[in-house]
């Protein structure tokens, strides 16, 4: 994250931001395929016979979570250190 008085994502807090989306989706998918009674999980049905890979997919996707947790605390910290620009009405 850059920030020059305007917060500016680079190309890490983008990937991370899709593995989180996607990570999220994925979840969801999980949750309602428990409740359907099937497997929709995408994960492990796109590398389920690559195990570990599909680990290593869920390792990337918890640590862009961590990462964005990060991310978050950056946003917030610049959002309060920016002063004011306009002057209160007298």
């Amino acid at each position: 994250m850059k920030y020059d008085g305007r917060i500016r994502a680079g190309i890490v807090d983008w990937v991370s931001l899709a593995l989180v989306v996607v990570g999220a989706l994925n979840w969801g998918l999980v949750g309602l395929g428990g409740f359907a009674g099937g497997n929709w999980n995408v994960v492990n049905l796109v590398f389920g016979g690559v195990p570990a890979l599909e680990a290593l997919i869920y390792v990337l996707v918890g640590l862009a979570g961590l990462y964005e947790l990060y991310f978050g605390y950056q946003l917030y910290n610049a959002r309060t250190d920016v002063s004011p620009t306009r002057e209160k009405p007298a």
